[in-house]
């Protein structure tokens, strides 16, 4: 990444506030960060947390409510246990706290000049972040579909944004498929899709909106956030920068 021209940017945090037993928000600010993002919709960097030994580990956030003129923007933390490294600082995190990110493979959502029939958006905890920027960035009149896959029973705390034509659904997992079976069976010609489960949810999900629903991939974003069991992001030695 380095050799990409990525480069490490010094965020400082600024406030903490606890949205959710499980789910926090921590406002930062960076003199530099800004000038270099497209902060729209779902916008996220790469952040090197400290972890265990000399490491960084590095882990991917969606960042909301940028403010260029003051630099400022939030960050939400779903609070894993056992906590991996972006769960664990976020949990002792305090203002003039720092912290390391860099921009590199940050993607955005567009609102199309031409709205589309609705918006379907798939996701869970991990992405409501994201599915959050989107639903508040849509026009008074999209018609919004949300299917959230509830891995913890406190997810329903998370807040969301109110929207006119939102209708959020919440899908219990019981298994990989739950949430490909929630999505009900229509006619989605016009509508674009934006879809951030869990790696094995998605797998399952995956055929339905390609050969099903006819979802291509100039109407979707369909990507796993995460996956169950395994630890995902690089590390390097601390201290080390991507300068």
């Amino acid at each position: 990444m380095r050799g990409l021209g990525a480069k490490d940017h010094a965020l400082t945090v600024v406030d903490k506030k606890v949205l959710a037993p499980h789910f926090v928000q921590v406002r930062m600010t960076s003199p530099t960060l800004l000038h270099d993002l497209d902060t729209g919709p779902a916008a996220w960097l790469r952040f090197w947390f400290p972890g265990e030994g000399s490491h960084e580990y590095q882990r991917g956030y969606t960042i909301t409510h940028p403010d260029r003129s003051t630099g400022e923007f939030n960050v939400n933390f779903v609070l894993h246990e056992p906590a991996g490294p972006g769960s664990a600082w976020a949990k002792r995190a305090r203002p003039g706290d720092t912290v390391q990110a860099m921009i590199y493979g940050s993607t955005t959502f567009e609102v199309p000049d031409q709205p589309a029939t609705g918006y379907l958006l798939i996701g869970d905890s991990a992405s409501i972040p994201a599915i959050a920027s989107i639903i508040e960035a849509l026009p008074s009149g999209a018609h919004i579909e949300c299917y959230l896959e509830e891995h913890n029973p406190a997810d329903h705390e998370i807040p969301l944004p109110e929207h006119p034509g939102a209708t959020v659904y919440w899908v219990p997992r019981q298994g990989p498929g739950s949430l490909a079976a929630a999505i009900p069976a229509r006619d989605y010609g016009g509508w674009y899709a934006w879809v951030a489960p869990e790696s094995g949810s998605l797998k399952a999900l995956r055929p339905r909106l390609r050969n099903e629903f006819g979802f291509t991939k100039a109407t979707s974003y369909i990507q796993a956030y995460w996956v169950e069991g395994k630890t995902m992001g690089t590390r390097r030695g601390l201290g080390e920068s991507s300068d």
